[in-house]
C-alpha cells in the first residue's frame, strides 16, 4: 500500500516516512492523495524537509518554472518561492556522493561543506565501510543496551550495597538511606555528563580537516544526517564501556565513594539510551514528559541544531541558555497508524 501526496505537480510516496514523521501521523493522514505544499508553508518547515522530500519522489513530472538548481533538476513554481538557492546546493552536494557506496571514504567531497549537508537530513540507508564485519560493528539493535548494562549494573549496585550497608567494623560503611543518596549523586553527574558530551564532544566544530569530520561523523554526524535508522541511535556496549572505564579512571580520586556513584552514573547512561531511541520511534501520548521530550528532541534535529541538547531532561540547556520553547499545537500528536 503506498502513501502518497503531491507537492506542486510532483507526487511522493512516503508511506515509510509516516511512523518518523516529527509532526506525528495523525497530521498527514488526511492528506493521503493530496497537496501538501499549504500545510507544509503554514508549520515552518525546515529546508531540511523540502530536501528529504526527494527520497520520495516517484515521478518527475515538474511543474516548469524555467528554473534550474544546480545539479540540472527543474525547480517547481512552489520551490522557487523558498530559498531554491539553498535546497538546490543540498542537491548538488547530495549529488557527489554515491549512496550505494560507503560514505567514509566520500566525505572529502563535501568537505568544505560538511556542516551544512551533515544537518540536513534524509530518509535512506547509510553505509560506512567496505569491509562487512567492520559495517556490522556499526550496527546497533536497542536491545542489547539493555541485555548488557542491566546485569552489571545489577550486579554492582548489589554487591556495593553488601559492602558498603551491611559491613561491620568497616570504614567506609554507610546506612541505607547514604548509600541510595550517593547513587542519586552518581545519576545527577551523569546528566551534566549527557549535556556537556552531546554538546562540546558530539557537536564539536571539525573545520575543514578531513580527519576530524571522519571522527565527526563517526560519532554523531551520521546520526544528524540519517536521524531515523533505528540501528544506528544506541551507544554500542563495548565503545561505551571503554569510554565509562577512561571517564571513571579520570574522575575516581574527586569523589567520595566512586564506585557507588559510578554505578549511579551507569543507570543514567541506561535511562538516556533507552529514552534517546524512545523520543524517535516511540508513541508516547500527549501530556506525558516523553512525549515533551519527543517534540524537544525533534527540534534539535531539525530546527536548532546548535540548541536543545538535553535527552532526558532539558534542566542544563536552562542552565547554560540553550533551550528552545518548541512551538505550541492546537492538536496532540501521534505516531501509530493503521494506513
Amino acid at each position: 500500500m503506498t502513501f502518497p501526496v503531491k507537492f506542486g505537480a510532483e507526487t511522493y510516496d512516503i508511506k515509510a516516512f509516516l511512523r518518523d514523521h516529527p509532526g506525528g501521523t495523525n497530521t498527514l493522514e488526511k492528506f493521503r492523495g493530496k497537496s501538501i505544499l499549504s500545510v507544509m508553508e503554514a508549520y515552518g518547515h525546515s529546508v531540511s524537509a523540502y530536501h528529504m522530500l526527494s527520497d520520495f519522489r516517484v515521478d518527475d513530472d515538474v511543474n516548469l518554472t524555467g528554473s534550474l538548481s544546480e545539479n540540472g533538476r527543474i525547480l517547481t513554481k512552489e520551490e522557487s518561492v523558498r530559498d531554491a538557492e539553498e535546497i538546490a546546493f543540498l542537491e548538488e552536494l547530495e549529488s557527489r556522493l554515491d549512496w550505494s557506496k560507503p560514505l567514509l571514504c566520500q566525505l572529502h567531497k563535501i568537505a568544505p561543506h560538511y556542516q551544512q549537508w551533515v544537518n540536513c537530513a534524509v530518509h535512506r540507508k547509510c553505509r560506512l565501510f567496505a569491509n562487512p564485519m567492520l559495517e556490522s560493528l556499526t550496527y546497533t539493535p536497542w536491545y542489547l543496551v539493555p541485555m548488557f548494562w542491566i546485569p552489571i549494573i545489577s550486579y554492582l549496585a548489589a554487591s556495593l550495597f553488601y559492602r558498603h550497608v551491611f559491613c561491620e567494623d568497616c570504614k567506609d560503611g554507610l546506612y541505607v538511606y547514604q548509600f541510595f543518596s550517593q547513587l542519586t549523586a552518581g545519576f545527577v553527574i551523569w546528566t551534566i555528563l549527557e549535556y556537556s558530551l552531546h554538546r562540546w564532544l558530539f557537536h564539536f566544530n571539525p573545520g575543514n580537516s578531513l580527519n576530524l569530520i571522519k571522527i565527526h561523523f563517526l560519532i554523531h554526524g551520521i546520526h544528524h544526517k540519517v536521524p531515523f535508522d533505528g540501528l544506528r541511535q544506541v551507544f554500542p556496549p563495548i565503545p561505551a564501556a571503554a569510554l565509562a572505564t577512561a571517564i571513571y579512571t579520570t574522575v575516581k580520586y574527586l569523589l567520595s565513594y566512586p564506585m557507588i556513584k559510578f554505578t549511579g552514573g551507569l543507570v543514567g547512561y541506561l535511562v538516556y539510551d533507552m529514552t534517546h531511541y524512545y523520543v524517535h520511534h516511540g508513541s508516547p501520548r500527549a501530556g506525558t514528559y516523553l512525549y515533551e521530550m519527543k517534540r524537544y528532541h525533534s527540534n534539535h534535529h531539525f530546527l536548532n541544531h546548535d540548541k536543545a541538547f538535553g535527552i532526558t531532561s532539558k534542566m542544563w540547556d536552562h542552565v547554560f541558555k540553550t533551550f528552545v520553547n518548541v512551538r505550541k499545537l492546537a492538536i496532540s500528536l501521534h505516531w501509530r497508524s493503521n494506513l
